[in-house]
């Protein structure tokens, strides 16, 4: 589970990503001096507005419904200007600056060595010259909250250290520990150059050289060996956190590592890293170059997601996770959490992969920040209770309608981000935790209780809101609002469906509103196929802007959710298939992107048609990837950048529908190999999780299941699928399956 280069990064796709859940490092490992990309994870411009509900909005939007009702696109849209949320001092997620090391190597450099090493969180650089031989290794501790970079010479020589903010506004000066690095997020185009949060750092350098500090840096003299500590912290929590403190804070977290010693450190934090490593475990022998990459892209997707949230950190993971490439947040769609996708998929490996901990800072942030502004824009952009979250949030929680018509309303971001503390349940079968997070379910019911309608036909529809982010003609005009959006739908189904379980789970005394979820979600509008075999989008029949969009948001029964099954639904599922060809016709036309890219591989895997997932696997490994192995989103006609945008989410949505591939678990079956392509001939996966709170390791060999072992905490009757053949298993602590239970049943 490593990468190797033989050249230093010259870009930021080339270098190499470290992360501790608070501090983001991108490693170029340079020649002659050392560039690393920081980041930390609540260095955000903006604050939390207080107007970002319009005025008027509740009213607006009933005048939007009674003109959709009516047929009138045009002038749902104009009202749409009456509804639409405020952006003042939104904000983005911003680079906090880099830190340099520059090594005084009198000749040049002849090996060359860099990597990075999954398992151990651990980045090194060779670099050997005639007369010297330098060997770095940087770490970042979560245990210790530092990033550490070890440095060892052949011989003594000289080096510096110095640090650059992202912008004007920080800069660095000698301090007792050696250099007190500041930095604020302040920036322009999200926000108005005059909010956002402060940063503070320290380092502390041990080494049996010399050291010196001045204006200019920290010199480090006729040494052979340095350990560098670096820690930061921002007012993010606390705006009254003075800046001192905050130095403090950091000073602190350098001076204890210090202390602890370079080896100490890199134990606990080794230690830290049997988290990930403890978790689910991939090998294939393939037929193919790509297929030996497969266990590689499949840990690659959780050791992003690890480095990039953690149990105590103070935000999930954002669009990038922890790190910046300056360029998302340089455009108009920001670096922040997107909840039409973005979030979502970034998460997704965390539960069958072994590391459901790391959701953890995800549902505080929802329960702390998302729905409290939520109820805001419930009541004051809707005029109903509960709460709702919108198409994009950030780190105050920003729930109110997107500032631009073409994508408000959309009140359903919020269950969709809301679906995962079911899905948390499902697998772990953690009663408390679903008491805990119960209420929150029935809060959003409340809403959409008020925000569905009956039609004449005794239907229930909602509306008028988008699919994002597509757009429909109309009178020759591309636009975006309407009842009944297939999206919308689904996603009030799946939320009945998870306030009607649980409450039967936790035996929830039945109230008259129960009576009224039950016939409204055996009511709502049901999936509609067109007459050229596709699922409808919408609910009515004007044709797509653009048949090509990268969003597939009616698609989302199929996956994440399991209203579209091959076993109950195959009707659909064909329907499904099409709309997907439909799509990808002609070939060069589809808004190709990370993340889209890997929706059309999990869509396939659910359809357990293994080959064609594989085949865009195999499309993303060949046209999506930086040299350093992550996915982009290059710029598109829909989602224009003047650059590649990094995205966590094309990362973890290629591990997501490895998983997919090879275990399902949704609809109270466990499927085995239900996607295998024939280029992935031998393989075995060792710890993966299904819904259940079942443990499975399985083998296949000559791409034929031959044996699986079932782990569980509590004894349970599992049913199992291998293609056409079904067995039920007692599974008591560890129980082995072959074939030949299959034959047998």
């Amino acid at each position: 589970m490593r990468l190797v280069y033989e050249k230093p990064a010259s870009r930021w796709g080339e270098a190499l990503p470290l992360g501790n859940g608070q501090i983001g490092a991108m490693v170029y490992g340079g020649a002659d001096c050392e560039e690393i990309d920081l980041t930390e994870h609540t260095f955000y411009s903006g604050e939390a507005e207080k107007t970002a509900n319009q005025e008027g909005a509740a009213e607006a939007f009933q005048k939007m419904r009674k003109a959709e009702q009516t047929g009138d696109y045009d002038q749902v849209h104009q009202e749409a200007e009456k509804f639409i949320g405020r952006r003042e001092n939104y904000g983005t997620h911003l680079p906090t600056g880099k830190l340099y090391i520059k090594y005084q190597i009198e000749d040049a450099v002849q090996k060359y060595e860099r990597g990075l090493e999954l398992e151990t969180g651990r980045a090194w650089v060779l670099r050997k010259s005639d007369k010297v031989r330098i060997f770095e290794e940087i770490r970042t501790s979560h245990p210790d909250k530092v990033l550490m970079v070890s440095v060892e010479c052949s011989g003594k020589m000289d080096l510096k250290l110095w640090f650059e903010p992202y912008n004007q506004e920080g800069g660095m000066k000698p301090a007792e520990c050696g250099i007190r690095f500041f930095a604020d997020a302040f920036e322009m185009l999200h926000c108005d150059q005059k909010c956002g949060v402060h940063l503070e750092g320290a380092l502390k350098v041990v080494t049996d050289g010399e050291t010196e500090s001045d204006e200019s840096g920290l010199w480090i003299r006729k040494c052979t060996n340095a350990q560098i500590y670096l820690a930061m912290e921002t007012n993010f929590e606390d705006q009254d956190l003075s800046n001192m403190c905050m130095y403090q804070i950091s000073f602190v977290r350098c001076m204890s590592a210090a202390q602890k010693g370079a080896a100490e450190v890199t134990r606990r934090h080794e230690e830290d890293m049997k988290q990930f490593t403890g978790g689910a475990r991939l090998q294939i022998e393939g037929t193919d170059s790509v297929s030996e990459k497969i266990p590689l892209m499949f840990q690659y997707g959780r050791y992003l997601l690890f480095c990039s949230s953690r149990e105590d950190s103070k935000l999930p993971a954002h669009l990038q996770g922890i790190w910046n490439d300056n360029v998302a947040c340089r455009i108009g769609w920001t670096c922040d959490m997107h909840l039409d996708i973005n979030t979502q998929m970034n998460y997704w490996p965390a539960e069958f992969s072994g590391m459901g901990f790391v959701t953890e800072s995800l549902y505080r942030w929802i329960e702390e920040k998302l729905i409290p502004e939520g109820r805001k824009t419930a009541r004051l952009s809707y005029g109903m209770k509960g709460w709702v979250g919108e198409i994009v949030s950030n780190a105050w929680g920003y729930a109110a309608p997107y500032w631009a018509s073409p994508i408000a309303p959309c009140p359903t971001g919020g269950v969709w981000i809301l679906t995962h503390i079911w899905e948390h349940y499902l697998y772990t079968g953690d009663q408390r935790f679903l008491e805990k997070v119960f209420p929150l379910v029935e809060e959003a019911v409340e809403f959409f209780l008020e925000y569905v309608y009956q039609t004449e036909s005794g239907e229930y529809t909602c509306g008028p809101s988008i699919s994002p982010e597509n757009s429909f003609l109309y009178n020759g005009n591309a636009r975006q609002i309407s009842s009944g959006c297939t999206y919308e739908i689904l996603m009030i189904r799946e939320l009945f469906f998870i306030y009607k379980k649980a409450s039967d789970i936790l035996e929830m005394p039945k109230k008259e509103k129960d009576i009224k979820i039950s016939e409204i979600y055996e009511n709502l509008l049901p999936y509609r196929v067109l007459e050229n075999g596709c699922i409808a989008e919408w609910d009515h029949d004007l044709p797509e802007a653009d048949p090509q969009h990268r969003h597939t948001s009616h698609l989302l029964g199929l996956f994440p959710f399991a209203q579209i099954t091959p076993e109950e639904t195959p009707d659909l599922c064909e329907a499904a298939e099409k709309t997907l060809q439909r799509k990808l016709t002609p070939s060069e036309d589809w808004e190709d992107t990370g993340w889209a890219r890997s929706m059309l591989m999990l869509y396939e895997a659910r359809l357990q048609h293994g080959e064609n997932a594989y085949a865009h696997i195999c499309h993303m490994m060949e046209h999506l990837l930086e040299p350093n192995f992550m996915v982009y989103h290059p710029p598109t006609r829909g989602a224009g950048a003047f650059d590649h945008v990094y995205e966590l989410d094309g990362n973890t949505g290629l591990c997501s529908c490895i998983g997919e591939m090879l275990i399902q678990s949704h609809r109270g079956r466990i499927r085995f190999l239900p996607a295998l392509p024939k280029n992935w001939k031998n393989g075995k996966i060792s710890s993966f999780h299904a819904r259940g709170n079942l443990e499975i390791d399985l083998e296949w060999r000559e791409g034929v299941f031959y044996r699986a072992v079932l782990k569980s905490k509590i004894p349970q009757t599992v049913s199992i699928y291998l293609g056409d053949a079904n067995c039920n298993v007692r599974v008591e602590k560890e129980t082995e399956i072959t074939i030949q239970d299959f034959i047998k049943a």
